[in-house]
């Protein structure tokens, strides 16, 4: 089925991932979404004999993620970064800043109303956006941030993405999924 959209980015901080499991922050919606990239990286191992490929081993080595919105305001700033804001709402950037770690949602809408993929990346870093600013030149040229990141598997279960359709699911986990950073169900 086609995708035809993106809504809802969500991010939530991890506030603890350990053997004893990971818990999240409740998560925050941004601004309006415009642009989602996830770029699973792995890294290939092969083994040879008898002068052919007998086997390949494969390990994920991070993932790439990148997002636009149309603004990011001073408040999500430094939630996402890791940033100080001030008394009059503004941000303050000092050199020993460390971005936390972030669950990351959002919404891909299908083709024809036929219902929305739900995603939620486990654990991430943010990196703090390029400045391309540029005058206005007789039209209109919309200047928004883009935002990349590196994630991982949780240190918890070595989980690092969970999704679902609504064509496919209980209505209730979808009505749900940004109320908090949702789980897969446990299995026997």
């Amino acid at each position: 089925m086609a995708k035809v959209g993106l809504k809802n980015i969500y991010v939530a901080k991890v506030l603890s991932d350990d053997e004893n499991g990971t818990t999240y922050d409740t998560p925050r919606k941004l601004k309006p979404a415009m642009t989602v990239n996830v770029t699973p990286n792995f890294e290939q191992a092969e083994l040879y004999g008898d002068d052919q490929l007998q086997e390949v081993e494969e390990a994920l080595s991070g993932v790439d993620v990148e997002f636009g919105v149309n603004e990011l305001d001073n408040e999500d700033y430094a939630y996402i970064f890791g940033k100080t804001l001030d008394a009059n709402g503004g941000i303050v950037d000092k050199a020993t800043d460390s971005a936390p770690y972030v669950a990351f949602g959002y919404e891909l809408p299908f083709s024809g109303g036929r219902g929305s993929k739900f995603v939620w990346l486990y654990k991430g870093k943010f990196t703090l956006p390029s400045e391309e600013n540029q005058t206005k030149q007789g039209s209109t040229n919309f200047q928004t941030p883009t935002i990349s990141g590196k994630f991982m598997p949780r240190a918890s279960d070595g989980v690092w993405r969970y999704f679902v359709e609504s064509k496919s699911t209980n209505s209730e986990v979808t009505s749900t999924w940004f109320d908090e950073v949702k789980e897969p169900p446990t299995t026997n």
